[in-house]
């Protein structure tokens, strides 16, 4: 049975919209700037390969484990309260950032904005709010557009750092994201006056959401995705540099171009959900692409320029993922007052795939000697996400009251 549609806005209030789309795009910027200043980060307090891996991959273990729980907080709490707490959790974080002089200390306020994107963009707040400034004829729309939080602000930090480090140097960065994010928090607060701050439900929210069979489809779905894009996103530049003879800028680059490319798919997606299309069909098309495309971009026998248009490609139509999953979430809500739980959980399974995707895929490729033979992951996950695609498709299908896309 679909979200009932209760006491749903009859218009769209697509300032509000906005206003969620930045401060996903905020809170990804935190993601996306670390990789660009690891060379600096190591040089300066003298961190190792692991721990400057732990500085880069905390934000997802932090969504792996706590998403449930932000969404809960969300929905109990009311999710414009929570948003504004995420908010200064990540200026606050970054703010402390660049004052520490240990790698240790890092970590920690790294931990403080973990959690603010979290419940942020990890995102339990913002698809609540979405939902209710938004008719449902308008949800798949609404979010699916939030969906590119995530590859947009990865992409504008990875593409901006190498032009603004050498400038003001990684603590300039880190109080230069702490200040976009305090004004995306003034918006936040002027755009979102006068929506409720505390939702009307009884409780046994988490048992009533997640005793549908809908939301664990949608989180395995998402951590099948997360899994490839991570695992490629992650490596592609690696792999054009051993492999190719590729300068660290020059791969670095081409990274950050290939998340951005994701960005179309998202959008992409908010259309096609908004015309009707059907979500498995967005899901089936995004596992059939998304395999073959990374097993050619690690290829030895596909020139580079071909592997950076496959990757490129893979990224690009799996962004019709994202818009269906969380577009999806509002779909198989008992209700709206449900949306922030079954978000949190959903994306709590893909933040497992984005930290299982790129240890494992490197265990595979280093197991068995060569970046080719990581081809055998992502036809696995593909054949498995195309098995979730069809449970997700029945459970559509035998409700006649469900809507088509969501």
């Amino acid at each position: 049975m679909p979200c009932p549609p209760g006491h749903a806005a009859t218009t769209t209030r697509w300032i509000v919209v906005g206003a969620m789309i930045a401060s996903g795009v905020a809170a990804s910027l935190h993601v996306g700037k670390v990789p660009p200043a690891l060379p600096a980060l190591r040089d300066e307090l003298d961190l190792g390969l692991v721990a400057a891996g732990w500085i880069a991959s905390i934000f997802n273990l932090i969504g792996a484990t706590l998403g449930i729980a932000s969404g809960l907080a969300a929905d109990r709490l009311g999710a414009r309260r929570v948003l504004a707490a995420g908010l200064v959790c990540l200026t606050a974080g970054s703010i402390w950032g660049a004052a520490v002089e240990s790698g240790t200390a890092l970590l920690a306020t790294r931990v403080l904005s973990g959690l603010g994107l979290v419940t942020v963009a990890v995102s339990v707040s913002a698809p609540r709010i979405i939902v209710a400034v938004a008719p449902p004829r308008d949800h798949g729309l609404a979010l699916g557009a939030w969906s590119i939080y995530m590859p947009a602000g990865m992409a504008i930090a990875m593409l901006s750092a190498p032009f603004v480090l050498p400038g003001i140097g990684w603590r300039g960065l880190w109080l230069l994201h702490a200040g976009l994010t305090a004004i995306v928090l003034l918006i936040v607060l002027v755009a979102t006056r006068g929506i409720s701050a505390r939702p009307n439900f009884p409780g046994r929210v988490s048992t009533e959401a997640l005793r549908r069979p809908g939301p664990w489809l949608l989180a395995a779905a998402f951590a099948c995705y997360t899994v490839q894009f991570f695992a490629v996103a992650t490596w592609m530049p690696t792999f054009l540099i051993e492999s190719h003879g590729r300068t660290h800028e020059a791969a670095a680059l081409t990274g950050a171009l290939v998340v951005g490319a994701n960005v179309i798919g998202c959008l992409a997606g908010a259309w096609l959900l908004h015309r009707r299309a059907a979500r498995w069909k967005l899901l089936a098309i995004t596992f059939l692409v998304m395999a073959p495309c990374a097993a050619g971009a690690f290829s030895v026998v596909v020139p580079p320029m071909l592997k950076i248009a496959l990757a490129a490609i893979f990224s690009a139509v799996g962004g019709l993922l994202p818009a269906a999953i969380l577009a999806g979430t509002a779909a198989h809500a008992p209700s709206r007052d449900h949306v922030a739980t079954v978000n949190g959980f959903v994306v709590q399974g893909s933040h497992v795939g984005v930290v299982a995707g790129p240890p494992v895929f490197a265990m595979l490729v280093a197991s068995l000697g060569g970046w080719e033979q990581g081809w055998m992951l992502l036809v696995a996950l593909g054949l498995a996400g195309l098995g979730v695609t069809a449970g997700i498709r029945a459970i559509e299908r035998r409700d006649a009251d469900f809507p088509e896309s969501g």
